[in-house]
Formats: structure tokens, C-alpha cells, sequence
């Protein structure tokens, strides 16, 4: 029944599960990535649109803030009074004053900025001073008093304010040390140079400082959901506030809008922002680590959303595929049952579709098959078996005449105690030649050829060597009775007989493996006077043809070579594939 195996069902569960990726996996996965996508893209969306809103909202918080502290410095030119007071004060003439003018004139400095310090809680101080000689004071420290000896003109910030040319400038964060109880205090200034209204002409620097806590209080509240950074920086990059330690060399180069940065093993996504009119820069540095943990726990979460619903439709699938595959299955059974020989198979499912057709017609199928085989291969078995009984039949007249023959010999040559040994041997052969199975063990065989080459040493002495030999893998496979014997005794009557020196003959078993096939090897050899092997019929072809014939009914792949030459022996090999014995139900 070669030939008739069935394989459909792989190519069937091939196409069902390319169908279940197109029809499901393959929209699931895009749809799962689309949604993800759309989700991510809308949250980044609503992420920049809140941060956006916030440092709209915070610049302009700070704008008015610096607005407020600009105006700060301004009250001088208000009250002319003021700069008239400035002015007498600056002078040299000041110190001539009586006490009277001099507590005159402090008043009303007092006056016109006491209110700051009542009612701005942020503004810390504020100063005036011309060179070095400070004019006026007023802190929210009563026991506070300017550092005796101090360097004003040689300060940062008033030098920046007589450059500004009357306008305002900010300092950045920076030391009170110009103060003898707050010298360790951090303050945020605003400084101006104060000029005489005519002319123009420097009268001193006003210099008003603010509390960093207000900067505080703007950024603390802040939260974007993700670890950030958020520092304010002047006209010039220089950091006038940060909410946490950053380091400045990230802003030098000042980093473009939606960019991202590194900072050693951390990097940040930029979203700068303008504090309009003073050309500040508020900067925000968001975690992109965190960004990205954020976009990958949404890809997570659609994964597993994808998962699920894999799962689902895999379930779906699975009652799918055994509805389908359930027929597909019961059909090939059946077919396999019939390839191995039982012919008693049927489908029985019953799902009243187009399976249940085709299984009506593989059982209507076997049926016939089934009354062919009967008629046809059963009658080519018996005149096989026919054939072959007719072939061993032939093999035991033609060994008895031959045993026979020798006997006269041996009888003419007046040798009769070998006659009666060769008679008792003979009547061991033959009682193994007419009372055993057709089929024998190849081991068996093996020891009938060893008492028969015995028989005839008895008759050809020193002139005769025979060695048998086999491997335990061989010895339990099953071979036709009497098929070596007629190969042996050609090489012993037409190979040895006519040498008139000793020749010895071989025959061994053993396993061999060849082009990945395992093969039970059969080797008889002998060193006689060989024959040319395109002229074989005065050399045993009745034996020759018999045991090749036999061969061939028994094992249809076992190979028969065959190699002889005038003057050098001659050696039989016979290879039967291993799976012949298995096929073979009488070798088995």
C-alpha cells in the first residue's frame, strides 16, 4: 500500500492558520498599534499644550512681577522733592549741614520709601548710593546698618546700572554682603542709575532687593508628571532661579525648543519660553526617560489589551479548527488504517456536509479496493508462494544427489570408516533439511553450512578450509532454509575440487551500513580456480538461479554481486535491506 499516504491536513492547518493571521492577528495588531499611536501622539498633544499653557502663564506672572520691581525704582522721580534731597545728600556740602537739615532731609527720603518696606513683604531692602557713600537705606531688619568701608562702584550690579543709561537692569541671585546683619542673605536685585531731570546727569544707583522666596512660591506648585527641572534665565543665560540644582554648562549653548539633551546618563526634552519685555528665557527640562516610560507603558498596556484579545480569538479559532479539522481527521484515520492493511476501516462521523460525502465515498472506496485485492493480490501471494515452494523443493533432491555422489567416491576409494562418519552426518543434515521450517534463523543456517563444510573436509582432508563466522546482530533474521548451502557447495565442487593445492573458503555475516541504508551482509568467498562470470552455465547455474530466484520472491531489494576471475576465487555478496525482514511477515 506504498504510495497512499495522506499529507492534506498539513496544507488545511497551513491555510486555516494563514486565514486566522489575515482575517484577525494582522488587523488586531494594527488596529492595537494604531490605537496606542493615536493615544500617545493625543497625550503628547495635551502634555504640550499644558506645559505651554503653564509657561504662557508663568512668564507672564513673572513679567509682571519684574514689571512691579521695575516700577520699584522708579519712586525717585516722582517727588522732586526727592531728587533734590539726592542731590544735597550726594554733595560735599552735606556734611556742613546743621542737624535740623540733615534729619529733614532724611525724613523725607524716609517717607517716600517706607511704604515699600510696609507693604511689599518680598522687598528685603532698599539702598542708594553715590560712589561709594550710601545716601539712604531702609531694610526690613531694624538693627541692619550698611557695611562700613563697603566698595559700591567697584560692584557688579552698579556698574550695570550706570551702563543701563537710567534704565533698569536685574541682578541675578547674589549675596547681601553690602549689609552688616543679612551679608549671608541671597536676594534678587533690581538696580537704576537715578540722573537730574534737566540734565541728565548721574546723581546715584538705586538698588531695591527682593526676597528669592517669591520666585519660589511661582514654581513650586508647579507639576508636569514627570521628574523636570525648571530654571529662569536672564538676558544674558546667566541663571537667576532653578527649583533644582542644574548644571549651566547644559545652556552653553542655550538648547533649541523641543530639543533633547544629555546630562551624563540622563537626557531631557527643552520647552523654552520668552518672558516678554526683559528677553528672559524660562526653560523646563522634563525627564525623557520618564517620557518614554510613559509611551512604553502605553505600548505595554495595548499589548496586553492585544494579548487578550489574541486569546480570545484564538479560543474562537480552536472550536473553528475542530469543527473543521474534526472530519479531516476521521478520514485520514481511516486511510491510514487501510495503508496498513485493514481493510475494515470506515468513516463514521456524520456531520452532514461535504465531509460527509467524501467519507461515504472513501468507505464505497475501500469496499472495492478491498474485493480487488481479494481477487488479484491474493492470487499473485499464492503463485508466489507457489513459485517458491517449487524453488526449495528443487534444492533438496539436487544436495542428496550431489552428498551421494560423493559417498561412491569415498566408497571406491575404499575409505570406509569416512563413509560411515559422512553417513552420520548426512543423516543430521537431512533430518534438519526434511523436518524443519521453510524459514530458518540466519544462525541457524550458519551452523548447517558449518556441519556440511565439515562433511566434506572428511572428504577432501587437508586440501579444504572452510571458516564461518557472524555477528549476534545477525543471527535471529530469518532467511529461506537451504539458501547458502547451494552457494557453497558450487565453490567447494567447482572452485576447490579441481585445485590440487588448499584453498580455504569463507563465509561471514554481519551488518553494514550503506548510503544511510542498514543491510544484513552475506560474504562467501573462496580462493579457487574462479571462472569467467559471462560464461556461468558449467558452473552451478541450476544452484546460482535458484538461490537469486529465491532471493528475489523472499526480498524484493536485496542485491545478489557476484565477482569471479579465471585463476583468482571467486566472492559472493548478498545485501538485504534491513526493512525487507520487517515486510517480510515469514523473516520477521
Amino acid at each position: 500500500m506504498k504510495g497512499f499516504g495522506i499529507k492534506l491536513y498539513r496544507p488545511l492547518n497551513k491555510k486555516l492558520v494563514l486565514i486566522f493571521m489575515i482575517s484577525t492577528l494582522l488587523p488586531m495588531l494594527l488596529t492595537t498599534y494604531i490605537v496606542a499611536r493615536v493615544y500617545i501622539d493625543k497625550n503628547s498633544n495635551d502634555t504640550g499644550i499644558l506645559i505651554d499653557n503653564t509657561l504662557i502663564s508663568l512668564s507672564k506672572s513673572l513679567s509682571s512681577y519684574l514689571n512691579e520691581l521695575d516700577q520699584l525704582t522708579l519712586i525717585p522721580y516722582y517727588n522732586d522733592d526727592f531728587i533734590y534731597a539726592l542731590k544735597v545728600k550726594a554733595s560735599e556740602s552735606y556734611e556742613s549741614m546743621s542737624k535740623y537739615q540733615v534729619l529733614s532731609i532724611t525724613n523725607m527720603l524716609d517717607s517716600q520709601l517706607r511704604f515699600v518696606r510696609n507693604t511689599r513683604k518680598d522687598i528685603m531692602s532698599t539702598l542708594i548710593v553715590s560712589d561709594n557713600k550710601p545716601l539712604f537705606y531702609s531694610t526690613n531688619n531694624p538693627l541692619n546698618d550698611v557695611a562700613p568701608d563697603y566698595e559700591f562702584s567697584e560692584t557688579d550690579w552698579y556698574r550695570k546700572a550706570l551702563l543701563a543709561g537710567g534704565n533698569a537692569v536685574f541682578i541675578n541671585p547674589h549675596k547681601q554682603d553690602y549689609f552688616t546683619r543679612t551679608k549671608n542673605e541671597t536676594v534678587f536685585s533690581v538696580a537704576r542709575t537715578i540722573r537730574e531731570i534737566p540734565s541728565q546727569r548721574p546723581i546715584s544707583v538705586i538698588i531695591a532687593d527682593a526676597n528669592t522666596v517669591v520666585l519660589q512660591k511661582m514654581f513650586q506648585d508647579i507639576d508636569f508628571h514627570v521628574p523636570s527641572y525648571i530654571a529662569l534665565l536672564d538676558e544674558e543665560r546667566n541663571f537667576v532661579y532653578s527649583n533644582h540644582e542644574i548644571s549651566p554648562a547644559l545652556f552653553r549653548p542655550m538648547p533649541e525648543n523641543r530639543s533633547v539633551i544629555r546630562d551624563g546618563s540622563n537626557s531631557y526634552l527643552v520647552i523654552r519660553r520668552t518672558v516678554a519685555p526683559y528677553n528672559w528665557e524660562l526653560v523646563v527640562l522634563l525627564s525623557y526617560k520618564h517620557l518614554e516610560q510613559k509611551t512604553l507603558w502605553i505600548y505595554l498596556n495595548s499589548a496586553l489589551l492585544y494579548i487578550v484579545c489574541l486569546v480570545v480569538a484564538f479560543l474562537f479559532y480552536q472550536v473553528l479548527s475542530r469543527k473543521v479539522m474534526g472530519p479531516v481527521k476521521e478520514i485520514i484515520k481511516a486511510m491510514r488504517k487501510v495503508e496498513q492493511g485493514d481493510f475494515t476501516a470506515r468513516y463514521h462521523s456524520h456531520t452532514k456536509d461535504e465531509f460527509d460525502v467524501i467519507g461515504q465515498s472513501l468507505n464505497s472506496m475501500i469496499d472495492e479496493l478491498k474485493q480487488k485485492i481479494e481477487m488479484e493480490y491474493v492470487l499473485v501471494l499464492k503463485q508466489r508462494n507457489s513459485e517458491y515452494k517449487a524453488l526449495q523443493s528443487q534444492i533438496q533432491p539436487h544436495f542428496l544427489f550431489n552428498m551421494l555422489n560423493g559417498f561412491v567416491a569415498l566408497n571406491q576409494l575404499g575409505e570406509r570408516e569416512l563413509l560411515e562418519t559422512s553417513i552420520i552426518d548426512l543423516t543430521l543434515l537431512l533430518r534438519y533439511i526434511l523436518n524443519h521450517p521453510d524459514m530458518t534463523t540466519l544462525e541457524e543456517e550458519l551452523q548447517l553450512i558449518q556441519k556440511y563444510g565439515s562433511l566434506q573436509q572428511l572428504r577432501f582432508g587437508q586440501r579444504l578450509q572452510v571458516h564461518v563466522s557472524y555477528e549476534d546482530s545477525v543471527r535471529s533474521y530469518k532467511v529461506p532454509k537451504l539458501l547458502l548451502q547451494p552457494l557453497v557447495e558450487n565453490a567447494i565442487i567447482h572452485g576447490i575440487e579441481p585445485m590440487n593445492a588448499p584453498c580455504s573458503l569463507v563465509i561471514a555475516a554481519d551488518m553494514l551500513v550503506e548510503n544511510d541504508i542498514i543491510y544484513v551482509h552475506i560474504r562467501i568467498e573462496d580462493d579457487g580456480t574462479g571462472f569467467d562470470p559471462e560464461f556461468p552455465e558449467e558452473h552451478g547455474k541450476i544452484g546460482l538461479t535458484n538461490t537469486i530466484e529465491r532471493l528475489r520472491l523472499c526480498f524484493p531489494d536485496s542485491l545478489f554481486q557476484l565477482k569471479s576471475s579465471i585463476g583468482e576465487g571467486t566472492r559472493i555478496t548478498i545485501m538485504i535491506p534491513e526493512g525487507n525482514f520487517h515486510e517480510n511477515p515469514n523473516s520477521g
